[in-house]
């Protein structure tokens, strides 16, 4: 039996709690939100100075725009029992009241129909729209009683459970080859004689085929031709070693395909504005906007050794990238002129063998997160609808 309510009569909005002004606690900001991502991935220990507070459980989302879009979204899960933590003042955050299941109140906030109807409700000026509190408050949804809540929230949460082990056993398999590249290059680069065993001064641009600064293409070009092909924005390298999905494809867009923008697999995306430094490899042919500037490598240089190198140089680009700036934003000449060491040859032979099964596996694994992203996504509407019956499920 399902019946109708109001959002503000299943959930407690911005529920008070108590933080000392100054005290130390767990502070999760709008940037460790990952996009569309159930999991905080991170956290900081700082003074409550302001913002909003929450407990276990909770869920928190965006109420300004892009973030809101963006999928800024998540059900906190790093802090202790009883344990307050705080993040921005743009959040909102959402407890479940008593009769009401937390995991099935987070995938109703996480639905296309509350996030769609929380934007478009936002009001402001433009780039910085809030959503209207009242008119989320008061949305109508439809509810089932609480043991099918729980069977609902349980069946998607058992998948999301499965993505949050992938991209744990992923990041265990990246820093397990990032320790390698770091015994391999790192300390070897300190070492006095390093040019004696075949290192030598070079620029990014002297390990690339080319450097491919991205572009949104133009319909109006003749020699821009029809592929589909994924179109990577940064938010899609949030989190991941490959990108393997996009959250826009050009044909979603309206637009054809950039012949001489084309990225091969493997080649290496970095972004150089905004959030500058961040690192992925191409999992298929893709193309990028041009905040990202992206390394085609050459024939003799692991895209392996290039992924880690420009996480070694992340705080340069950053850097680089902010000089007379209040935004970030590394052009691609700036790009092409980091100074780097390349190791010798046999070196990068030896470094591309032994971690190549790591990059495989984390490859493997990405495909099933993606996979799993697509059946929770396809489940999550027919489920919330009741339009799948989970009355005979067994919790």
């Amino acid at each position: 039996m399902w019946f109708e309510t109001r959002l503000s009569d299943i959930a407690i909005f911005n529920p008070r709690e108590t933080l000392k002004k100054g005290e130390v606690a767990k502070k999760i900001a709008m940037e460790q939100l990952q996009p569309f991502c159930r999991d905080v991935s991170s956290f900081d220990f700082a003074p409550f100075n302001g913002g909003m507070k929450f407990r276990n459980g909770d869920t928190i989302m965006a109420r300004i725009t892009p973030c809101l879009e963006n999928g800024k979204l998540a059900k906190v899960n790093v802090l202790n029992e009883d344990e307050v933590g705080f993040g921005s003042t743009e959040y909102i955050v959402l407890r479940a009241r008593e009769g009401t299941d937390e995991d099935f109140l987070y995938y109703l906030v996480y639905s296309s129909y509350v996030r769609s109807a929380a934007i478009k409700s936002m009001v402001g000026s433009s780039g910085r729209q809030r959503v209207q509190m009242d008119v989320l408050e008061n949305l109508p949804i439809l509810v089932p009683s609480y043991s099918d809540q729980q069977k609902i929230g349980r069946t998607l949460k058992r998948i999301d459970d499965k993505i949050a082990l992938n991209q744990c056993i992923n990041k265990n398999l990246e820093e397990q080859a990032q320790v390698i590249f770091d015994m391999e290059f790192v300390e070897k680069n300190k070492s006095d004689n390093k040019n004696q065993k075949g290192w030598r001064n070079a620029c990014l641009s002297d390990i690339a085929q080319t450097i491919v600064c991205g572009k949104t293409p133009s319909t109006k070009k003749p020699d821009y031709y029809g592929e589909d092909m994924p179109f990577i924005t940064i938010p899609d390298m949030y989190n991941s070693v490959y990108i393997t999905k996009t959250t826009r494809r050009l044909s979603m867009l309206g637009i054809n395909s950039q012949k001489n923008k084309i990225l091969p697999s493997n080649s290496v995306c970095v972004s150089c504005i905004g959030t500058a430094g961040l690192g992925s490899l191409v999992a298929e042919p893709s193309q990028t906007n041009q905040q990202i500037n992206t390394i085609i490598p050459l024939e003799d240089i692991s895209s392996y050794f290039i992924f880690f190198l420009l996480k070694s140089l992340s705080n340069k680009i950053q850097n680089l990238g902010a000089s007379g700036s209040t935004i970030p934003n590394l052009n691609k000449s700036q790009f092409s002129e980091i100074e780097i060491m390349i190791p010798p040859k046999t070196l990068l032979e030896e470094f591309d063998s032994i971690v190549a099964p790591f990059f495989n596996a984390i490859l493997e694994h990405q495909y099933q997160i993606e996979y799993l992203s697509i059946l929770r996504d396809t489940l999550l509407p027919r489920l919330m609808s009741g339009e799948i019956d989970v009355s005979n499920i067994t919790l």
